[in-house]
C-alpha cells in the first residue's frame, strides 16, 4: 500500500521533529549536568566577587528603571536558496518597511556563489539609499552570514538525498547550539530550498525546549499553484505562519494565508 504525499510529510515531519528534540537535549543538557555545582561537592563555595556584585546591581537599575530600557532591533534569520528561490527572496525583503531596523543574519548553502553575490548586491544598493535619505542606523550594517551544507543537491539519488540530509541536520544542530541567547533569531524567514528544513526543525525544538521564542513565517515559492512543495508540506505543522501565492493553495490547506504574488 502506497503511502500518498500529504502522509507521507505527515511521518516525516514526526520523525524529523522527534530526532532533532533528542539531539537538542543530548548537546544542551548532558554537558549542563558535569557543570552543576549541586552535583560538586567537592568544590566549596567562593564568596562573591565585587565586580559580579556591581554587575548585578548595574542589570536591576536596567530592568527597573524606565530610563534605560532601550528598544532593540528585532533578529532577523533569512534563508537564501540557490536561482529563483533568491531572487523570490530578495523581492520579497525589497518590501519590509525599514529593513535597516533589523538586524539580520542570512543563511547560504555551501558552494551558493551567486546567492552570496546577489544579496551583496542588494544590501550595498539598500546602504546607499540609506545614506541618501540619511536613515541609516547604527546596527542596520550589523549582517552575518552563515554558511550551512545543502540537504539535498540537484539530480541526486533518495540513498544520497538522506545521507545529505541527515548531514545537513548535524551540523545545523551544532551551528545553533554554539550561538548564545542573545543571537538567537525573532524571526525566521524561508521560502521553497530544502535547506530551510532543518534550520526550521532545529528552531522549532528549541523552541519547544525553551531555548528561544524564534517565529517561523513560510513564504511558498510562485512555482507553487495547486499544491505545496515537499518542503512546504514538513514545514507546515511546525511554522508559525504560512503563506501562499496563489488561491488554489489557501483552499487546500487550511493554515495557509493568501495575499496575492508577493515576488
Amino acid at each position: 500500500m502506497e503511502m500518498d504525499e500529504h502522509t507521507f510529510a505527515i511521518w516525516a515531519s514526526t520523525i524529523l521533529l522527534f530526532g532533532t528534540v533528542i539531539a537538542l537535549r543530548l548537546i544542551t543538557v548532558l554537558p549542563g549536568i558535569s557543570r552543576n555545582p549541586l552535583l560538586l561537592s567537592t568544590h566549596k563555595h567562593k564568596a562573591p566577587e565585587k565586580e559580579s556584585i556591581a554587575k548585578e546591581e548595574n542589570e536591576k537599575t536596567t530592568k527597573t528603571n524606565p530610563v534605560n530600557k532601550q528598544h532593540k532591533p528585532i533578529k532577523l534569520l533569512v534563508l537564501l536558496g540557490s536561482g529563483g528561490h533568491t531572487g523570490e527572496m530578495i523581492r520579497i525583503l525589497k518590501q519590509f518597511h525599514r529593513l535597516s531596523t533589523f538586524k539580520r543574519h542570512y543563511i547560504i548553502s555551501s558552494g551558493d556563489s551567486t546567492s552570496i553575490e546577489n544579496i551583496t548586491k542588494f544590501e550595498a544598493l539598500k546602504s546607499n539609499k540609506e545614506k541618501e535619505k540619511a536613515e541609516s542606523t547604527s546596527y542596520s550594517k550589523a549582517i552575518k552570514y552563515t554558511k550551512l551544507p545543502r540537504a539535498r543537491n540537484i539530480g541526486e539519488g533518495k540513498l544520497l538525498a538522506t545521507f545529505h540530509t541527515i548531514y545537513s541536520f548535524a551540523i545545523t544542530v551544532l551551528t545553533f547550539c554554539t550561538l548564545s541567547r542573545g543571537e538567537y533569531p525573532d524571526l525566521f524567514l524561508c521560502n521553497g530550498p530544502g535547506t530551510a528544513i532543518p534550520v526550521a526543525y532545529t528552531l522549532f525544538a528549541m523552541k519547544f525546549l525553551g531555548l528561544c521564542k524564534t517565529k517561523i513565517v513560510y513564504v511558498e515559492s510562485l512555482a507553487r499553484v495547486q499544491q505545496l512543495s515537499l518542503t512546504g508540506l514538513l514545514i507546515l505543522p511546525i511554522s508559525d505562519r504560512v503563506v501562499v501565492q496563489w488561491k488554489p493553495l489557501a483552499r487546500r490547506y487550511r493554515r495557509c494565508e493568501y495575499y496575492g504574488i508577493l515576488v
